[in-house]
């Protein structure tokens, strides 16, 4: 193809594909049950649900969905936060021939509207009233939507409160069906491998929303395949599994459907819990994202500050200079390296995280090489993977015996990955989307006619067959939380006010998004403020003018997209955005940005304060449509 460098797998590509992914569970209850395989933390500890238990209730909601009058293909709206109440009702949704349409709640209450209308759902299914309270004045703007569920409701809950609303409202409970063994057996009968399971909404690089759709086969298949890669893995109940990312995210849906077909006993945490769940559940398998473990290598340097034995301090710094140095797969440092951890000591790090960890399986952003070989060195083994939802989540993954740090690992079964002339990375086989719902454009950009994915993300393949991700050739970029950032749609609201000549929005691998901003002089000058250009930027009255602007532009942003820190630069230290990203020459820029601490106010000691009269910018309040919701639904 064009000269490309591909590299393929496609042995036994045939008993991976082929599945429901009712039947992955079906499979695990008949040869693997598992009497506590989906446990939720509650106020009151831990609440247990058997894999055969898990079946019936997602049955008897399948069957109570398709009685209100939904039939196959018709879309269902999730929003819930992760947990067996989720899983519950995407297995009922897979299992009835509906497709889910899971819906981040971190969202803004404008987008959350927008997936509705775009995907045509005609039922949703709410975690409960108080999130239910907070989108339903806006549900009458969703025209197909017919029927709004609610996971959970109080003991004498009554869909007549309510009634104002022009859905109509049921509990869970009240439209559950007695589990009929002939119409079950209907339900399973009537399902395809190739049926639409999902569509999975993702920002495009303008800002738009698209709808990924993707096949029973697509998730069973890649799950499958990402599974049989792990070779100590184990059938059953042993592996323990912590589970805090969200599910509406595929990477972690993914994953769970290949823990029902294993077996597996699976924890379901939140983020700001499992570091506690971490030492309580004690798993054998965590999946997680960059910022979980910059987390953690923190806390444990923080913790080896306090160490009071000089001895100790100094085995601890070369433990340390020797790990960031070696290479991880290379059996001579490999070994070299563990004498130095079971000298001094490292691996007791290995407590934090519960002490049987055998798998830590990494994705959603770029890992810094170094952590990796540092947690080696703890014998804490990080398996970096590399997906994208329009792959059906993972194309590539480090595993045993072949882990190295500084790439993604080698592909799966059932992937083809191609390197084209401007080292894009090209995907193609058995778990590529179908496309892009009600977007044929969007499609035919996305994908091209000999069936390759265009993934936008820059890359290489060594010589030994490990992909490795050196940029991104779009106009997006994630956080170290694995969040994508659409950045043009905030630099265009950026460059909207007359004081801004030109903004861009960066943050590739950071906590958060940040902005270099350059000023319009012209205009700035018009403001009758005192000083050269080199002072302007670093006025109080300017740095102030220039938060009301940002403040402004985060409206219509989720929380965690919004700009929580600028920069001010001379239009000589800009560069503009190229194809491939930043200029170069704002390295530094970005540099400083992030390491001179929070902005707005940088330097204000050559300014008398008290004698500033700084002009006022009017600022329109951003609407409650245009906010995340309230974070107590999603941070819990």
């Amino acid at each position: 193809m064009f000269g490309v460098k591909e590299l393929t797998q496609r042995d036994h590509r045939v008993s991976l594909l082929r599945q429901t992914l009712p039947s992955l569970l079906g499979e695990a209850c008949a040869l693997r049950p598992n009497a506590a395989a989906l446990n939720q933390w509650t106020e009151a500890g831990w609440r247990s649900l058997s894999s055969q238990a898990f079946r019936t209730k997602a049955e008897i909601l399948a069957l109570g969905l398709l009685n209100l009058g939904l039939v196959r293909g018709d879309r269902v709206a999730l929003l819930m936060p992760s947990g067996i109440n989720f899983a519950i009702a995407d297995m009922s949704c897979l299992m009835a021939g509906l497709v889910d349409v899971p819906i981040d709640l971190t969202q803004t209450l404008e987008t959350i509207v927008l997936v509705l209308q775009q995907s045509g759902s005609k039922a949703l299914i709410v975690a409960n009233l108080d999130l239910l309270e907070q989108v339903l004045p806006y549900l009458d703007q969703v025209a197909e939507l017919k029927y709004i569920l609610l996971a959970e409701v109080p003991e004498e809950w009554r869909s007549s409160n309510l009634s104002s609303s022009p859905q109509r409202i049921y509990s869970v409970n009240q439209v559950s069906q007695v589990a009929d063994a002939s119409r079950v057996q209907k339900l399973y009968q009537s399902l395809s491998p190739q049926d639409l399971a999902t569509l999975v909404y993702v920002p495009g690089e303008d800002g738009q929303w698209l709808g990924v759709m993707l096949t029973h086969e697509n998730l069973s298949g890649n799950a499958l395949a990402a599974f049989a890669s792990l070779s100590r893995l184990h059938w059953g109940a042993e592996d323990i599994v912590l589970s805090f990312l969200p599910l509406t995210h595929v990477f972690a849906r993914c994953l769970l459907y290949g823990h029902f077909y294993y077996g597996h006993t699976i924890y379901f945490s939140s983020a700001n819990r499992v570091f506690k769940h971490l030492k309580e559940v004690k798993p054998t398998i965590l999946a997680t994202v960059p910022l979980l473990l910059e987390k953690l290598y923190s806390k444990t340097m923080d913790q080896a500050e306090r160490l009071t034995s000089r001895r100790e301090r100094i085995a601890l710094a070369l433990t340390l200079w020797f790990a960031k140095r070696h290479k991880l797969g290379h059996s001579r440092t490999d070994a070299l390296l563990q004498k130095f951890v079971t000298r001094f000591g490292l691996s007791q790090w290995r407590s934090l995280f519960g002490d049987r960890l055998k798998y830590v399986l990494c994705g959603g952003a770029a890992l810094k090489p170094e952590l990796v070989t540092v947690f080696a060195a703890a014998g804490i083994d990080i398996y970096q993977g590399y997906g994208l939802t329009q792959a059906s989540a993972i194309v590539s993954c480090n595993r045993d015996r072949a882990n190295r740090a500084g790439t993604v690992g080698k592909l799966i079964e059932g992937v083809e990955v191609a390197i084209a002339p401007d080292q894009e990375i090209l995907v193609r086989g058995d778990y590529v989307m179908r496309g892009y719902h009600n977007d044929s454009e969007a499609t035919k950009a996305a994908i091209d006619e000999q069936g390759w994915l265009h993934t936008g993300d820059l890359g290489a393949l060594t010589a030994d067959g490990f992909l490795q991700v050196t940029g991104q050739k779009k106009a997006l970029f994630k956080l170290a939380s694995g969040k994508y950032i659409a950045p043009r749609p905030i630099q265009a609201r950026l460059k909207a006010s007359p004081l801004v000549k030109d903004a861009i929005v960066v943050g590739a691998g950071q906590k958060v998004c940040g902005a270099l901003i350059v000023p319009n002089f012209e205009v700035l000058r018009d403001l009758k403020l005192a000083g050269d250009k080199g002072m302007l930027l670093k006025h109080p009255c300017v740095q102030s003018l220039y938060q009301a602007i940002v403040d402004e532009a985060n409206c219509h942003q989720p929380y965690w997209a919004a700009v929580k820190r600028f920069r001010l630069i001379d239009e000589s230290a800009s560069t503009q955005a190229c194809a491939r990203g930043i200029g170069t020459n704002l390295t530094k820029e970005i540099h400083l940005l992030y390491s001179e601490g929070k902005t707005p106010l940088q330097d204000a000691s050559d300014f008398d304060l008290q004698e500033l009269e700084c002009p006022i910018l009017p600022v329109e309040a951003c609407p409650t449509f245009a906010q995340s919701l309230h974070p107590r639904f999603t941070t819990s």
